[in-house]
């Protein structure tokens, strides 16, 4: 039989628990219920911040020159046409690099982008996933139009497509209109087995027409001959090459589109896009003007377009060929 003195001892053990264990779950649910009131943290898009009134953010996808080469070359031209909207309220341009096109997507639904200046397969899918309306074709370098071409050196025992089965091809990058999409899609719709490989020296069963990304280095890839075709615009083939563009030949051409493409956010108001597409279409009317346009990777002008069909054309019939692609992006 216990003493009262232990009684006494016991009781006062059992009340420090219970206040123990009380304070402990008001603590857990006060936390937990701090956390949930909390807004989740968007890691997506770390370098993104909710929209600002009065800046204007045009988006592209970084291309091989890296995203302080791509700043540089779009910040004159977006503090220009800054400068053409203060009436609409904008008093900052911002240039947006994203690595992916379903990264693009995102931002523009979630109004982070207000202008997408990229090459017509980024556009279209942003446009398919999110609402994207093209305005207008810009002549980047100074072409309203280009193609995709497959090159080989001039003494290559690759002379056709059938002969690309069992080798590598090098594309550029899973962004790039002419040095992934329309090469892979026209092969894909020829009847070709086409297969991602890591790296060059992967197998490649003899059935198929295996490809590797290398980005910049789809020329320097051809040249020491570590895949023995490559593929990219030929306007920038020949331009790479320059006088030694003999020792290759092309043995593959996609039909022709519009070399890059201005698309704005759907949500945009119609009339600050009519006065955007007024802007653009004066540009080379002014020595100023001219002076941005020539700053902005030799960009002749920038010209209207007439409806996605035209815009698209050849981009919009192969697409299905790699829907799997567009979706993975």
């Amino acid at each position: 039989m216990k003493k009262k003195g232990q009684r006494g001892f016991s009781g006062l053990i059992l009340i420090i628990v219970v206040a123990v264990v009380l304070a402990g779950g008001i603590g857990w649910y006060v936390y937990t219920n701090q956390i949930k009131q909390q807004p989740i943290a968007q890691n997506l898009f770390p370098t993104q911040t909710v929209a600002e009134k009065g800046v204007l953010r045009v988006g592209e996808t970084i291309d091989e020159d890296g995203l302080a080469a791509d700043t540089k070359e779009f910040q004159p031209f977006i503090d220009y046409l800054v400068s053409k909207l203060g009436d609409k309220g904008y008093t900052k341009g911002e240039f947006v690099g994203v690595k992916t096109v379903s990264e693009m997507a995102q931002l523009v639904r979630e109004e982070k982008i207000d202008i997408i200046i990229d090459s017509a397969f980024p556009v279209y899918v942003v446009g398919k996933l999110a609402g994207a309306v093209p305005i207008a074709d810009r002549w980047k370098g100074g072409a309203q139009i280009y193609h995709s071409a497959i090159f080989v050196k001039q003494n290559s025992p690759v002379k056709t497509l059938d002969d690309l089965k069992g080798k590598m091809l090098a594309f550029d990058s899973t962004t790039s209109t002419v040095g992934y999409f329309l090469p892979k899609a026209e092969l894909i719709k020829q009847g070709y087995t086409v297969t991602q490989k890591n790296k060059p020296t992967d197998a490649c069963q003899p059935t198929e027409i295996c490809y590797t990304f290398v980005h910049a280095s789809v020329y320097e890839t051809v040249a020491k001959g570590i895949t023995p075709a490559g593929a990219e615009s030929e306007l920038e083939i020949d331009g790479y090459f320059k006088d030694k563009i003999k020792d290759y030949r092309v043995i593959s051409r996609s039909l022709d589109i519009y070399r890059f493409l201005v698309a704005t956010n759907g949500n945009m108001d119609p009339n600050l896009q009519n006065e955007i597409k007024n802007i653009l279409f004066t540009l080379d009317a002014t020595p100023a003007g001219r002076k941005i346009l020539d700053s902005f990777a030799q960009t002749a002008k920038f010209t209207s377009i007439e409806s996605t069909d035209a815009v698209y054309g050849v981009i919009k019939d192969l697409s299905s060929l790699i829907e799997d692609e567009i979706v993975r992006q």
